[in-house]
């Protein structure tokens, strides 16, 4: 009769005859071996095949080929205090280009909280009629759009609408045409 000694913490079983557990016991499935072995194998399948791992490549971000950007002519805003945002697109290309909105709304500008979340317009809807424009730019032109906003829910000159709460907020744009989009990347603007 063989009697069998299992070591503390996962240590190889031995057996009183003198062979170690790998020699003595089969890898016969239902046993403990089977099963450390299995797991084993799993580990060093996949360790070997981390370094195999084929990573799908990568699409560039597209250039924008109209670049949009915004800019603000006060960037720190004191109670009373209203700023100018205005929303500038060029075209870049050699040739002239059409851009059909769905709206009269052409160049959208959005004010988020640090968190994201649309304060201006209230809600995150601009109030825009339903009838599809056109903007025509001629190669290397720009076409400009401004807004005043004052620091509140609502686009408009201090004081004509609820103030924000003091903070660090992002004015972006968004130029939301026919089979093409248009942003502008956020720029801070301080209200106190």
């Amino acid at each position: 009769m063989i009697l069998w000694q299992l070591r503390p913490r996962g240590g190889l079983a031995r057996a009183s005859n003198g062979y170690s557990a790998l020699r003595a016991l089969r890898f016969a499935p239902g046993t403990a071996l089977f099963g450390i072995m299995n797991r084993l194998r799993y580990t060093f399948l996949l360790l070997l095949s981390a370094g195999c791992v084929e990573e799908a490549p990568v699409e560039p971000l597209p250039e924008q080929i109209i670049p949009t950007n915004i800019t603000a002519t006060d960037r720190d805003l004191q109670p009373g205090e209203s700023t100018t945002l205005t929303v500038t697109i060029t075209n870049t290309l050699d040739e002239e280009v059409e851009l059909v909105f769905p709206t009269q709304c052409q160049a959208l500008i959005f004010i988020r909280n640090a968190s994201g979340r649309v304060l201006t317009p209230e809600n995150g809807n601009h109030v825009c009629a339903s009838v599809p424009s056109l903007l025509t730019l001629p190669a290397g032109a720009s076409k400009s759009y401004t807004m005043e906003w004052g620091g509140g829910i609502a686009f408009g000159p201090a004081g004509t609408s609820t103030r924000v709460p003091p903070g660090t907020y992002y004015a972006s744009a968004e130029l939301r045409a026919d089979n093409y989009l248009a942003i502008a990347f956020p720029i801070t603007i301080v209200v106190h």
